[in-house]
């Protein structure tokens, strides 16, 4: 089963452990989307329902992370079907750690070497402060988050090459004022940020704005301090918590498609050393489900049969077919699946939970509600895919 390392990039405050825990929340049955979240450690899964009851009932707010801390939280996405048959699909690990090795020193080795590792990096934005600095309303805040916050979060997205989401979090607080495109047309007049995105769009790694709120509209109202006081009465509604994870693999796949597709093209100009078949190994080992059925069918459409599919044993004419030619077959058509897939009705998705019978069919089915609910965003939020 694959697992899909996530990197929460987050000052403190920003509401990293509290996202996490509204998103476990949400997606802790299965519902309307179709899988829902399993955390097999019992003490961590008491500890993600302590800290949201303690969002929606105490006085204060859960404590942050300790600066010494590094907690590794992960999530197994299963289905369950009509007759109750349960399956797992995939997993999604989270790291999450105090905002203090972000932002308050220059050189944290083991902290990179996580970002490195990461399949997907979610930067977290804080809204508060981002309200401050488009409403001039704070100084103080919006130069921690212009000088001090987003810095220290582009300075290490950027050594990457993984897709980013950036969740635009405490969104209660702006969408009343301001629309996703207003935010985002500020934030793309930050020169690294612009930077970022039109590296990631040139490399075709997606890059997202997401608005979300872990407490939604009308649960709480600023402070003259600063602070977040609780509305006393109010009930939580979570906004848009599941979408960042449901847009980790098919950004993963979206990312991974565009790679070997420039390697391709690359591979059909310049000479190849073909004791080097990296971007075989590279298809051959990234989501067996979907790429070994490109592989299956694309073998027969090269007439390859008999020829040794073992990467390590290729000869470079073998080698360079599959390259200009799997691939190829594989991008076009995995991509308009994926396309088409988008497009399901709720109705149809749901239809199809009923062919959920191993770990293969359940891996689809969440893509398949995955790609949904990545859809229903573009839908309501067409910037929310960073273009420039």
């Amino acid at each position: 089963m694959k697992t899909y390392k996530i990197i929460t990039l987050g000052a403190s405050g920003a509401g990293k452990t509290v996202f996490m825990a509204s998103m476990f929340k949400a997606l802790s049955i299965q519902g309307t989307h179709g899988f829902y979240l399993e955390v097999e450690d019992h003490n961590k899964r008491k500890l993600l329902n302590s800290i949201y009851t303690q969002v929606i009932k105490g006085d204060s707010w859960p404590q942050g992370t300790k600066y010494s801390e590094v907690s590794e939280w992960t999530f197994t996405c299963r289905v369950k079907t009509p007759s109750l048959d349960d399956y797992p699909a995939c997993q999604f690990t989270y790291f999450d750690y105090a905002g203090g090795r972000l932002t308050d020193v220059d050189e944290d080795e083991e902290f990179e070497g996580l970002v490195k590792q990461a399949d997907a990096i979610l930067g977290l934005l804080d809204g508060q402060k981002i309200h401050a600095w488009m409403t001039g309303s704070n100084e103080l805040a919006a130069d921690s988050f212009l000088n001090k916050d987003l810095p220290s979060i582009l300075k290490l997205m950027l050594s990457c090459k993984v897709p980013i989401h950036f969740a635009l979090s405490k969104w209660d607080l702006l969408e009343n004022e301001f629309s996703l495109n207003q935010v985002l047309d500020r934030l793309c007049e930050i020169p690294k940020f612009e930077q970022l995105v039109r590296d990631r769009n040139k490399a075709g790694s997606p890059v997202r704005l997401i608005p979300v709120s872990s407490v939604g509209l009308s649960f709480v109202t600023p402070a003259p301090d600063g602070s977040m006081k609780k509305i006393s009465g109010a009930i939580p509604r979570p906004f848009q918590v599941e979408v960042p994870l449901a847009c980790v693999l098919p950004d993963h796949l979206t990312a991974w498609l565009n790679q070997v597709s420039q390697k391709r093209e690359q591979l059909e100009t310049k000479d190849k050393d073909p004791k080097q078949p990296n971007i075989i190994t590279m298809l051959l080992n990234w989501a067996e489900p979907v790429i070994n059925t490109a592989t299956e069918i694309g073998t027969k459409n090269l007439n390859l049969e008999g020829e040794s599919s073992d990467p390590d044993t290729l000869n470079e004419t073998i080698a360079k077919k599959l390259v200009s030619n799997l691939i190829k077959f594989a991008f076009q058509n995995i991509k308009k699946a994926a396309d088409e897939r988008a497009k399901l009705t709720r109705e149809q998705i749901n239809e199809s939970l009923k062919n959920v019978k191993d770990e293969e069919t359940a891996l689809t089915h969440a893509i398949e509600n995955f790609l949904y609910i990545q859809h229903t965003l573009s839908q309501t939020y067409p910037q929310s895919e960073i273009i420039l």
